[in-house]
């Protein structure tokens, strides 16, 4: 079985490696500069986390993993690895998974085109698991595509509404992370039931996650994230700890009076400290423990057994360690 860590499902090793062999696999053709681009942050690793929930969906069937199964998961990492590439242009990011971005090594151009062939090749996985799984990813293409706009449009607005925020990552992220659990189910046989209870709570921990996200690019360390920290703060994008510090009458002022323009780096560690003595990081884990109830119980209606028991503990955990780290970062030295 995997290392625990808050992010591990009970997944036999021997799966993840299958899995690992079959995502990179998936990228490969006859141009060897395409392969390169294309493969550049499957090299350089990542939780697997979207793929571990498909394979875990499928456990409630059986532990025998089929291609097919393995396949599913597949076409949703790589239309997260194309998320990201894509992401990183908007952004202007230089680091991804502590690797130069593609962006930053190739240039823009290349990075949306390799992230489109991703998105191809994704949609061509998915075409061969049946018109079931290739509508679902489409649909969720959509979504995806949704909630890009939405956070594009929003940037820099002081006064963007929470619900607002609730919207767009439910969209970004969450919808993913349903899909993710739902291609398992699909591509194991499982029950109407537990396909339907799998995808709400691949919807509620995928909420769970994304506002972990948001809270750890406050207070978490270059190190910790592979990433330099407060990207979102500097570029406009203002997430519910930075919606709930703006409230705060202690530190919502001076914060205002930062925000709403592209801030320097001076200016985004400011922001970022302001943030984090705020009551809106401790407002955000209450919030994704929310989440993390709603998830526990979808999980709980697929019944006995290490999988569902797994499940309901999943979005906890992740909350619980989020907590652990904020509280390590900003405990006094």
């Amino acid at each position: 079985m995997s290392s625990p860590d808050p992010f591990a499902l009970p997944i036999h090793e021997k799966d993840l490696a299958r899995l690992e062999l079959c995502l990179r696999d998936s990228v490969l053709g006859e141009d060897a500069f395409l392969n390169e681009v294309a493969s550049h942050l499957i090299q350089a690793g990542g939780k697997r986390l979207r793929p571990s929930l498909t394979i875990a969906a499928s456990y409630l069937q059986s532990d025998d993993v089929t291609t097919e199964i393995l396949l599913g998961g597949v076409s949703v990492e790589l239309v997260h690895l194309a998320s990201l590439y894509h992401d990183d242009v908007m952004d202007e990011a230089t680091r991804r998974r502590s690797v130069e971005s593609v962006n930053a090594r190739w240039g823009n151009l290349v990075a949306i085109v390799a992230g489109d062939f991703l998105l191809a090749r994704a949609a061509e996985i998915a075409a061969g698991l049946g018109t079931e799984v290739a509508g679902l990813l489409a649909a969720t293409l959509a979504r995806l595509c949704q909630g890009q706009v939405a956070e594009v449009r929003a940037a820099f607005q002081i006064e963007r509404d929470e619900d607002d925020y609730l919207r767009c990552i439910s969209n970004k992220t969450a919808a993913l992370m349903s899909t993710a659990c739902r291609i398992g189910a699909l591509t194991a046989g499982l029950k109407r039931s537990q396909i339907d209870d799998l995808s709400a709570f691949g919807e509620a921990f995928g909420m769970v996650f994304q506002i972990r996200d948001d809270v750890l690019d406050v207070v978490a360390t270059e190190a910790e994230l592979g990433k330099p920290p407060g990207q979102d703060l500097a570029e406009g994008i203002y997430t519910l700890p930075v919606q709930r510090a703006l409230l705060d009458r202690a530190v919502g002022p001076r914060l205002r009076g930062l925000l709403g323009h592209t801030l320097d780096e001076a200016e985004r560690e400011e922001a970022r400290a302001l943030v984090a003595a705020s009551p809106g990081i401790s407002a955000a884990h209450e919030i994704a423990r929310d989440y993390a109830r709603t998830a526990a119980a979808a999980a709980a209606r697929l019944g006995e057994g290490l999988i569902p028991k797994a499940l309901v503990e999943f979005g906890y955990n992740v909350v619980d360690d989020l907590q652990g780290s904020a509280a390590r970062v900003l405990a006094p030295s």
